[in-house]
């Protein structure tokens, strides 16, 4: 397996990961399906696995938008981004595993951003998978960081900007995919579900934060060689 690959594959990993840890969102995800589901009028009800597809096509679309812009910004010199950005990525990354290991529902305080409405459910759920960065990150910043971090460490080693594109993509797709699977349970199983998710985010997001702790300083102190008196 190639280092693109293995990379590609890790960003797809993290993808599944961040929404199935995101507690104060995911367990309102199947209420919010069977809603836009419900919504009558004309040419407005749609199925439900057609509202998770169309959730699954915003995220992957948005962070395709994200990978477009981030290969326009530093184009060529995206090496460059790995002394610049990478100490200060896994610095915040490292911070915010110490807020999760201290106080794993301290970020959950945060207010979050309620996702779009439309007087089209269709559109709804493409904008709510669309914006589904901006929903999550109060809920979940340890794996957004995470990748953002581990970003600028793979992508200069990737040959071309398409498959720094596909990093960000594959990242898009693995969010979308437990997105997708809720999309298909049945309703009552699939709020179980998230609510037993839910009930266990402490410690799945010490469990986090402990990991982001090792990876962070993993990187701050043996790659990047950043440490104080040295």
């Amino acid at each position: 397996m190639s280092s693109t690959t293995a990379a590609l594959l890790e960003f797809f990993v993290l993808g599944v990961a961040t929404p199935l840890t995101a507690a104060c969102v995911i367990p309102l995800y199947p209420s919010f399906l069977s809603y836009l589901a419900a919504v009558e009028g004309d040419e407005r009800a749609a199925p439900v696995p057609l509202l998770g597809l169309l959730v699954v096509a915003g995220v992957v679309s948005f962070l395709a938008v994200v990978g477009v812009v981030w290969t326009v910004v530093f184009g060529a010199a995206m090496t460059n981004a790995v002394e610049v950005l990478s100490p200060i990525a896994f610095t915040l990354l490292l911070g915010v595993g110490i807020v999760l290991v201290v106080d794993p529902s301290g970020f959950s305080r945060i207010p979050t951003i309620e996702p779009p409405h439309t007087s089209r459910p269709t559109a709804s759920a493409f904008g709510y998978g669309f914006f589904f960065g901006a929903i999550v990150i109060p809920c979940n910043p340890g794996l957004i960081t995470l990748f953002v971090s581990r970003s600028t460490v793979a992508f200069p080693a990737f040959d071309s900007q398409l498959e720094v594109l596909a990093g960000f993509v594959a990242f898009g797709l693995g969010i979308g995919t437990p997105l997708l699977a809720f999309a298909l349970l049945s309703q009552s199983f699939g709020r179980r579900l998230t609510r037993a998710l839910a009930a266990y985010s402490d410690p799945i997001n010490r469990f986090v934060g402990v990991v982001l702790l090792v990876v962070s300083s993993y990187y701050l102190v043996v790659v990047f060689q950043l440490v104080p008196g040295r």
